[in-house]
């Protein structure tokens, strides 16, 4: 029986955006950001580095404990935009593995919980 893999897709400043899920998936896949060990399209990894480029826009990098420069609309957009880019993942990947989004979770520079 073929294993299943656990994805999230969750973004961090200066990059990463796929990590493994659970046990299983660490055993195949190993620690950090995987992106680079996944089956994926070239155009796929474009648009994880285009999504990468524009996380990295919501952060004050002067002072990153201040909010950053993104109104409540353009985390609406972003996050609108990494779903669908789950969906895509999924789509891709297929059913041994499950992907599941991990949300910025911040607006207008305060957590909100999810």
């Amino acid at each position: 029986m073929a294993e299943n893999y656990r994805l999230r897709l969750m973004f961090e400043w200066g990059g990463g955006c796929i990590w493994v899920g659970d046990d299983t998936t660490r055993r195949q896949y190993g620690v950090g950001p995987i992106e680079d060990s996944l089956p994926l399209a070239d155009e796929t990894r474009r648009k994880l580095a285009a999504m990468t480029v524009w996380h990295d826009l919501s952060l004050n990098w002067e002072y990153p404990p201040d909010p950053g420069p993104w109104d409540a609309h353009e985390y609406e957009r972003f996050e609108a935009a990494a779903f669908a880019m789950r969906d895509d993942f999924q789509s891709e990947l297929g059913d041994r593995f499950s992907i599941v989004y991990e949300g910025l979770g911040f607006y207008e520079g305060r957590a909100e919980s999810e």
